[in-house]
């Protein structure tokens, strides 16, 4: 089946640096870009952070020639818990794509390594009654070009929709899933020390495990210790098994 064409939601908070990078991978094949931002600066766990709207609106004019983009600014913060909040962002922003069009989800730390074949086979083969699921190559760790990636890159997240509104808890909806061919760079951790303790204390699952012993695991990893690792995902901690050191010619796009 087919679709009108592709609503992209990319939300900004702390790290909205990143989305430059992000914006550049799904530009060329989005119908449309809306990008989230809470109206009153606060993260989903009700902590405030700084963004620099002049230079996101630099940015923002800089690359979008087909004017695809816009902001949609909400209060995201207003719920008792992180994964509330973040859910209904997501549901939020969902409505407010173009009416036939798949809804994909895709963070500010995420870049998309081969779009054109994923739009291909969401518009020509992809279930329209399914939650679509993507494969991340996730960092761990960076030392300038060297990177430890999360090692077999099993995980899977899902990223498109047909729904609106129907998401349970942060991108899953209840639908039947169906794995894309899309493939995700997702720089999860692989960021400053400042910028992963930031993440730590404002993302979803904040309060889902114990934030400062992963933190300490996290920073304890080095190049020369890094094969030691074994099972050590904070929520299941066989999801990821191991590390493996890899050369990356892409930046995280923390700059604009």
């Amino acid at each position: 089946m087919s679709a009108a064409g592709l609503s992209f939601v990319t939300l900004l908070a702390y790290d909205y640096r990143y989305c430059y990078q992000a914006i550049r991978s799904c530009y060329p094949i989005a119908d449309e870009i809306i990008l989230g931002l809470d109206a009153g600066r606060l993260t989903w766990a009700g902590k405030p952070f700084a963004i620099d709207m002049d230079e996101v609106r630099a940015f923002v004019a800089g690359i979008d020639r087909d004017r695809k983009i816009r902001i949609v600014e909400r209060d995201f913060h207003c719920e008792d818990a992180p994964m509330k909040n973040e859910t209904r962002e997501r549901v939020l922003l969902s409505r407010e794509a173009a009416p036939g069009n798949w809804v994909v989800q895709i963070d500010a730390d995420e870049i998309l390594m081969n779009g054109p074949q994923f739009r291909e086979w969401l518009l020509a083969s992809a279930p329209a009654d399914h939650l679509v699921l993507a494969r991340w190559i996730t960092v761990f760790k960076a030392f300038g070009d060297q990177v430890l990636l999360i090692d077999p890159p099993g995980e899977t997240v899902p990223v498109a929709t047909m729904a609106r509104g129907e998401y349970v808890m942060a991108r899953f909806t209840g639908q039947p899933q169906a794995l894309s061919p899309l493939q995700v760079l997702h720089f999860s951790w692989g960021r400053t020390p400042q910028e992963v303790r930031q993440k730590l204390d404002n993302w979803g699952h904040a309060r889902d495990f114990d934030v400062q012993a992963f933190y300490d695991y996290w920073d304890a990893v080095t190049l020369d210790n890094y094969t030691q690792a074994r099972d050590f995902h904070p929520l299941e901690p066989a999801g990821w098994a191991s590390l493996k050191l890899a050369t990356l010619h892409i930046a995280s796009g923390a700059q604009p």
